[in-house]
């Protein structure tokens, strides 16, 4: 691996799971416009892992006790797939290779590893990592499709691409993600589909791990868990 691309992932994977923020998503159509209100979420890695997530807003208004049971059970099911690998784990780093350079930033293009993934097949998607030369740190990363996709054997899917910039909090420690936008598009049968998302992160806090509380670190890091 590149040595600068090296120290910058070190760098974030050291800072892991030490901040807690809120989380404020908004969702799009194809055509951009918003489709529902934003919903906002606290997340603090210092509690139990069950009390680590709490939602303060859902899609533009206060949750009833309905949608905070809807909300949770989505919460649920996405702590089963922590199992996953993230976008972290399944890039080829030792195949990354830099495209360019200047004072402020330097890109990478990073493949990703042959059968790592079936949600993000090796020969379909392409990393593009931006780092910081001068403090050697990650500044954004974007994915994005190289060749359309088949999905569920009807569906064709033409494009999807994430982009994700990072953010300074503190001097001290590592650059944390502040901003990610998704989009996808194609076809279902003979129908146009598509949307996005946007997330932010904001209020971030400094915060020790809860499993670090124990001494014990629980799961490997997992750098972009994306």
């Amino acid at each position: 691996m590149p040595a600068l691309l090296d120290t910058a992932i070190r760098k974030l994977q050291a800072d892991e799971d030490h901040w807690a923020f809120t989380q404020t998503t908004k969702t799009f159509d194809r055509d951009g416009k918003a489709k529902e209100g934003m919903t906002v979420e606290r997340y603090n890695p210092s509690l139990p892992v069950a009390e680590q997530w709490s939602l303060l807003q859902w899609q533009g208004h206060e949750p009833t006790a309905g949608e905070l049971r809807t909300w949770k059970k989505r919460k649920d099911r996405e702590q089963k797939r922590r199992g996953e690998k993230t976008l972290g784990e399944i890039m080829d780093l030792a195949r990354a290779r830099l495209m360019a350079q200047s004072d402020g930033e330097a890109v990478f293009e990073v493949p990703l590893l042959p059968g790592a993934s079936q949600r993000l097949p090796e020969d379909k998607f392409v990393v593009q990592v931006t780092v910081d030369p001068v403090r050697e740190t990650l500044q954004g990363f974007n994915l994005k499709t190289l060749a359309p996709i088949r999905a569920l054997g009807v569906a064709k899917i033409e494009r999807i691409e994430i982009e994700a910039r990072f953010r300074l909090i503190d001097e001290r420690y590592a650059p944390q993600p502040e901003h990610i936008l998704a989009y996808g598009a194609g076809k279902l049968l003979f129908f146009r589909v598509g949307g996005g998302a946007e997330i932010t992160w904001s209020d971030f806090k400094r915060v020790k791990p809860y499993n670090e509380r124990f001494e014990v670190r629980i799961g490997e890091m997992k750098a972009f868990g994306f």
